[in-house]
């Protein structure tokens, strides 16, 4: 990668395809799993390229109540949570506010769920999980979505981003057993959306699409569960 910029998420996803073929020799009974939405054409294209079947694993950011466009954490199905302690207090919400803010945003995880898989989730106990975004910049939903599959009995949980900040890293070998980034950034303005010529917001739409695309070439992971949720 030259410029340092990805032309897309698709672009991402088979540099990233790479990169993973390159440090993991082997990936039998191997899942992907893909955070939506951004991560899911980044997660089809290393998919499609390796052969690995691929599902989705949704989480919520949990906002500051004062300050909506701020995250402070994320959360997971099950109710687990990761939290940004230094933004959390900052803000320094009450613990009627924080509970209020977890409980409208399981409200929503469920929600998600329901739209994207009808409520049903991947069984993933025994298995070698990849999680996949579009790259992460606190990490906290990415921290989340690695314990998740851990308490679902994956046996090891591996995150693969395109991009991530260098500072970062050692947070998520905390809960990952292995981490995989294409490029790691030193910069102090760390924007996941900068490394991008074209990070234009997903939609649900193209999110079907590509779940679509994957049951169409036998990609698509069919061993589910009803969600505990």
């Amino acid at each position: 990668m030259k410029n340092r910029k990805f032309e897309n998420r698709t672009k991402a996803g088979e540099f990233l395809k790479d990169k993973i073929k390159a440090e993991i020799n082997d990936l039998n009974n191997t899942i992907i799993l893909a955070i939506p939405r951004g991560g899911v054409p980044v997660a089809y294209a290393v998919s499609e390229g390796l052969g690995i079947p691929f599902h989705l694993i949704i989480t919520k950011k949990l906002t500051v109540p004062q300050a909506p466009e701020v995250a402070m954490g994320a959360i997971a199905p099950d109710g687990s949570y990761e939290i940004n302690n230094r933004i959390y207090n900052y803000f320094n919400p009450t613990e009627k506010e924080f509970e209020e803010v977890k409980k409208k945003s399981l409200k929503k995880v469920k929600k998600r769920i329901t739209k994207y898989t009808n409520l049903e989730e991947p069984v993933i106990q025994s298995k070698k999980i990849i999680i996949i975004d579009d790259g992460i910049a606190t990490g906290y939903t990415a921290l989340v979505a690695g314990k998740y599959a851990k308490n679902k009995g994956a046996t090891k949980v591996i995150l693969a981003v395109p991009v991530c900040p260098e500072n970062n890293i050692s947070k998520v070998l905390k809960v990952f057993d292995k981490f995989i980034c294409v490029y790691s950034s030193s910069s102090a303005r760390f924007a996941v959306g900068a490394y991008y010529q074209d990070f234009h917001q997903n939609t649900d739409e193209e999110l079907f699409q590509y779940m679509q695309k994957a049951k169409n070439n036998d990609l698509l992971y069919t061993n589910l569960e009803k969600a505990e949720i």
